[in-house]
């Protein structure tokens, strides 16, 4: 399948769909080499580059748009990540406030923020907001995430805050990250950020459902997931079985729609260097009761989020989920990919961000999905 692409900066790099998708063979390169074959991959840009930040939510889920925007006919393109970022900040910050700092406050954030922040202010392309000052060539938020952080607990402190700190919270980020673009140019045509939505992307929040499986909650209802980074406390999830969870994935997959992902990443068997992510008992049957255990002490935790975008096997045949990372293009053997085994999505995703056409017709029943 060729790629539509369209040149909005000579620096902007496509990752090309390989000829013959069944004979395409990724090797890894060292003592634990594995040898992987694709068997279904999605249209989507190279892999992007988070660099210093923590805001892998957005750089996951924007990908994920534009591979939604791609599947949908529309062309191939680079949206800005910090776009989201930016207007997602002020939302937590008064948040944190209201909570008189009993709340959490930080970078991160749920795939969900993405598409709200698609919902409410739009989006843009990549090269008209990059989030770079000049001379800057890869994003640093580690300054920008204490100031704000310091700034916020020095209102709560004074114990009555002002009208005045909203315009100052959005001072320090125009500061750091720039204002976002009101309108711009875009193939001869002028947009706003809400114009770009819907003329060009013509992408509808309301389309995409995030997955995830518990069972303290009962199942095919919606639910909030107990993370921090679900500073929303969004109850949007929809909770289904184990079993069913991984069919929806392995269904949108196949079909050629693409899984924006949250998940656990810190286990010693996701080698980035080696390109793929496999349990330490790979043999060990994962149920929906060892699931549970490991979100219930901490075991599965929501620390990164990636976009999934087709599927793979091993040289022994074994199922595996080809997946783009955030870390940029040279990391690892495949090119900013890596391959994440059956088993390790079973036990450590902790939830997941799908177009509704994408899930199974007897699953979107049971869970009163429309």
């Amino acid at each position: 399948m060729k790629l539509t692409t369209i040149a909005l900066s000579s620096a902007l790099l496509f990752t090309p769909l390989l000829t013959n998708a069944q004979q395409a063979t990724m090797t890894t390169q060292g003592a634990a080499k594995k040898v992987f074959t694709i068997t279904n991959e999605a249209q989507r840009t190279a892999a992007k580059n988070q660099a210093r930040t923590n805001t892998c939510w957005n750089f996951a889920t924007a990908s994920f748009m534009e591979s939604e925007v791609a599947r949908q006919g529309g062309k191939l393109l680079e949206l800005s990540e910090v776009f989201g970022v930016r207007y997602a900040y002020p939302l937590k910050a008064d948040s944190y406030i209201r909570a008189q700092g009993r709340a959490n406050f930080w970078e991160g954030g749920n795939n969900h923020d993405a598409m709200e922040m698609l919902r409410r202010y739009g989006a843009v392309p990549k090269v008209n907001y990059t989030g770079l000052k000049e001379g800057e060539t890869t994003l640093d938020h580690a300054e920008l995430a204490a100031v704000t952080k310091s700034f916020l607990d020095a209102v709560i402190k004074i114990g009555r805050p002002s009208k005045s700190w909203r315009s100052a919270f959005d001072g320090i980020l125009d500061a750091y990250i720039g204002t976002p673009p009101a309108n711009f140019m875009f193939e001869g045509k002028l947009y706003t950020p809400q114009t770009f939505r819907d003329q060009v992307l013509k992408l509808n929040p309301d389309d995409y459902v995030e997955i995830t499986s518990f069972s303290h909650h009962p199942f095919y209802q919606r639910m909030r997931l107990e993370i921090p980074d679900n500073w929303a406390h969004d109850s949007r999830y929809v909770n289904v079985p184990l079993d069913d969870m991984e069919r929806i994935m392995t269904n949108a997959l196949s079909k050629g729609y693409t899984i924006s992902w949250g998940g656990d990443t810190s286990e010693k068997g996701f080698n980035v260097k080696e390109g793929y992510a496999l349990l330490e008992d790979e043999a060990k049957e994962i149920t929906q009761a060892s699931r549970q255990d490991a979100f219930d002490d901490w075991r599965s935790t929501d620390d990164h989020s990636m976009h999934i975008v087709g599927l793979s096997k091993d040289e022994k045949g074994n199922q595996f989920f080809l997946t783009k990372n955030s870390y940029g293009t040279n990391s690892g053997p495949f090119d900013g990919h890596l391959h994440m085994s059956k088993n390790y999505i079973r036990m450590k995703t902790i939830y997941f961000m799908v177009h509704k056409d994408a899930i199974p017709a007897d699953i979107r029943s049971k869970a009163g999905i429309k």
